[in-house]
């Protein structure tokens, strides 16, 4: 029995490994006659299914097409071995710089080295990454204290000062961690009370189940923190599902995703909140770190902030927020 699951557990991994070897590879072949001429950045944000993705890819194509470079575009998913084959297939044929978000933070220290070894730039994706030339980030720590803030004025004025609080986090990701810690830090900071369930969860189908389980064991949790947006549609479903009262609950998330911006400005019962970015920022800067690396000028740390957008926020801004999806 045991040699069979080992077998199986193999021949899963080299069958992650040789796809993502194949899209890789497949992606390279779709680059254009003139990319001989033009440097190439692959670009390792593995999350496609996110709502935030189309534009966010839209934006880095606009940017690399402004100043000449080609894209590599990711379909290596969250598996970290799927990850690892397609950053060491676009590696072996001679990418010009990669821009990464790492599925396993402990494993891309190997990465970078075989960077530096083959004379390829290393940026981060919301990640500070030991090693690397440069790195994007979400000031994080700015937007988890302030969100953390509007949630005790929700406590405060709706939920007679005391909560029980679900918390969906990822915490082998940096931002993720930071957004969820941060925000935590500022709760416990105003009220020591607060009585917190913390699980792991992302994307809206796991998010889902995690919250059905939280609200079936505490029905009494009135905030559910997300640390992405796409978590809170998952929460969102949970708590719609449940049968408990929609009275004074609160979601909120991280990202500016294109529904959940819509539900906060249609004033929805259940989502209260998201830190957004600015997408089309993110996106540009994507290409723009890794130009400035080439051509030795400008920063190449770059810190973006957040928006925070609650139903209260002006409905203009979250128009231009919204703009990005509708390339």
């Amino acid at each position: 029995m045991t040699d069979h699951v080992l077998r199986q557990g193999l021949d899963r991994r080299r069958f992650i490994k040789s796809g993502a070897i194949a899209a890789a590879s497949a992606a390279l072949a779709r680059a254009p006659a003139t990319a001989a001429a033009r440097k190439r950045i692959g670009v390792g944000q593995p999350d496609r299914t996110a709502d935030f993705y189309h534009g966010f890819i839209n934006a880095v194509h606009q940017e690399a097409d402004k100043l000449g470079y080609d894209i590599l575009e990711s379909f290596s998913g969250a598996a970290p071995e799927a990850q690892m084959s397609e950053l060491n297939a676009w590696i072996a044929a001679g990418v010009d710089a990669l821009v990464v978000m790492p599925s396993d933070p402990n494993a891309i220290g190997g990465v970078v080295k075989r960077c530096k070894d083959k004379g390829i730039v290393f940026i981060g994706y919301a990640n500070i990454v030991p090693g690397a030339d440069g790195y994007m980030k979400w000031d994080d720590p700015s937007a988890g204290t302030a969100m953390g803030e509007l949630i005790v004025k929700h406590v405060k004025e709706k939920l007679g000062g005391k909560a029980e609080i679900a918390m969906l986090t990822l915490p082998t990701n940096q931002a993720t961690r930071d957004r969820i810690g941060f925000s935590k830090a500022a709760i416990q900071k105003a009220l020591p009370d607060t009585t917190f369930w913390e699980t792991q969860a992302v994307l809206a189908p796991e998010a889902l189940k995690a919250t059905q389980s939280l609200l079936q064991a505490h029905p009494n949790i009135k905030v559910v923190v997300c640390c992405a947006d796409d978590g809170a549609l998952g929460a969102r479903s949970a708590y719609q599902n449940s049968g408990l009262s929609p009275d004074n609950v609160f979601i909120c998330g991280w990202d500016g995703s294109k529904q959940n911006l819509n539900l906060i400005k249609q004033k929805d019962k259940f989502i209260q909140a998201s830190a957004a970015l600015d997408i089309t920022e993110v996106g540009h800067t994507v290409v723009d770190v890794p130009d400035r690396v080439f051509k030795h000028t400008g920063p190449t740390e770059v810190l973006i902030p957040y928006v925070m957008v609650t139903p209260q926020t002006d409905t203009g801004v979250i128009d231009r927020l919204l703009k990005v999806y509708e390339v």
